[in-house]
């Protein structure tokens, strides 16, 4: 593994010592939960507005920041330089390197990826779209980048909102990522452009022959549903297949959905949210025949952003139930499903920082990504 063999054959590792005990007063030593008692530790607050962190095994990962850093982990430190020639971001704004994933074969192709607020003839400026690449970190340094998904050029957008995007893999060598609507709401309608979806393609950005638009004229080929405002959780569920997403609403109206091919999930026709004005959007209506309701929706908006699934040993008691992290409201919410119908929610951390991202470890241990303060938590069992 390339990066492993990079991250073991770095001298000066970054020593989180005074920062990290400076910072560690303002976090609780344990959380008491309805089930668990939950201890809480400081992995770094050594990051840049982090957005998302991946673990390659139980003592790596790569975390990206929102302004382009694509960081490592090594056993209990962070490096102190940034992976090297990862690409240009347009950062302003919602946009900036979001989030990031491993091949599910990583150990043997070495693929990581990465998703992105692009912009045409990568200077940090100017009309932007989510962007899919892989690529291989070899010594240090971001390399043999493939593009994946990129939009057509007269489809990018101008504004710095609802870039999505969140990247998982299903066990059938696909990989689904989402794209918010960019403050077009009704390109969230149009199979001919790519924004307000999830899409679906295969590994090395092909199209998949059974994605449920392939073969219809002028669509993008990607397309797995529409109608989605602007998911930022997107998770799939290792035992069932199921693929679930959360997704900002406007003033209200953050959404819980069921994942399926084809669906339709009704923004902006349907949505129990208003316009930031205080207005109604569209037609002010919450259901219609055809589109989708979704399986929760939350009013006030939490701000839902990031989304896992409970696995591993140390919680049986939560095992199947989804995670989902809140900006505004500074939460990880414990949301148990059952028939793929909403039953309750506990609120397992709150008043730490708005909640970016949330990531069960290979250990069973549960991350928390912090904006303000910039932190990463974790949460392992007392």
């Amino acid at each position: 593994m390339d990066v492993l063999r990079m991250i073991r054959g770095v001298i000066g590792l970054a020593c989180l010592g005074i920062a990290s005990f400076a910072c560690a007063q303002q976090y609780p030593a344990t959380i008491q939960t309805r089930d668990y008692t939950l201890k809480v530790e400081l992995l770094t607050n050594q990051v840049k507005n982090p957005w998302s962190i991946v673990w390659i095994d139980t003592d790596h990962a790569l975390i990206t920041e929102k302004n382009g850093g694509l960081r490592l982990w090594s056993k209990g430190r962070l490096l102190p330089n940034p992976v090297q020639g990862t690409p240009v971001v347009n950062s302003s704004g919602q946009g900036g390197l979001l989030d990031v994933a491993v091949d599910p074969d990583y150990k043997q192709n070495g693929w990581v990826y990465l998703s992105y607020s692009h912009v045409i003839g990568d200077q940090p400026k100017g009309p932007a779209m989510t962007r899919i690449v892989r690529g291989k970190i070899k010594n240090g340094a971001w390399s043999d980048q493939q593009v994946l998904f990129q939009a057509k050029p007269e489809h990018y957008r101008n504004g710095g909102v609802h870039f999505g995007c969140r990247i998982v893999f299903d066990s059938q060598n696909h990989l689904y990522f989402a794209i918010g609507e960019r403050g077009n709401q009704d390109d969230a309608q149009r199979l001919d452009r790519p924004n307000g979806k999830i899409h679906r393609i295969n590994r090395d950005g092909s199209i998949p022959k059974d994605n449920p638009f392939v073969g219809q004229p002028g669509v993008y080929e990607s397309i797995w549903c529409f109608g989605n405002r602007n998911p930022q959780g997107l998770v799939i569920d290792p035992e069932t297949g199921d693929i679930w997403s959360t997704e900002h609403g406007p003033m209200g109206g953050d959404e819980l959905n069921w994942i399926r091919p084809g669906v339709n999930y009704g923004w902006p026709i349907i949505t129990y949210g208003k316009n930031y004005n205080g207005t109604p959007v569209g037609q002010g209506i919450t259901e219609r025949e055809g589109l989708e309701q979704p399986v929760k929706q939350w009013t006030p908006s939490p701000a839902l952003c990031g989304l896992d699934i409970v696995r591993g040993d140390p919680f049986p008691k939560w095992k199947g139930n989804l995670l989902a992290g809140a900006l505004k409201f500074g939460e990880v919410k414990r949301i148990e499903i059952r028939d793929h119908q909403y039953v309750a929610e506990e609120v397992i951390l709150k008043g730490m920082g708005r909640v970016r991202d949330v990531v069960v470890a290979p250990d069973g241990s549960i991350h928390v990504v912090l904006n303000g303060p910039d932190a990463i938590l974790k949460l392992s069992r007392q």
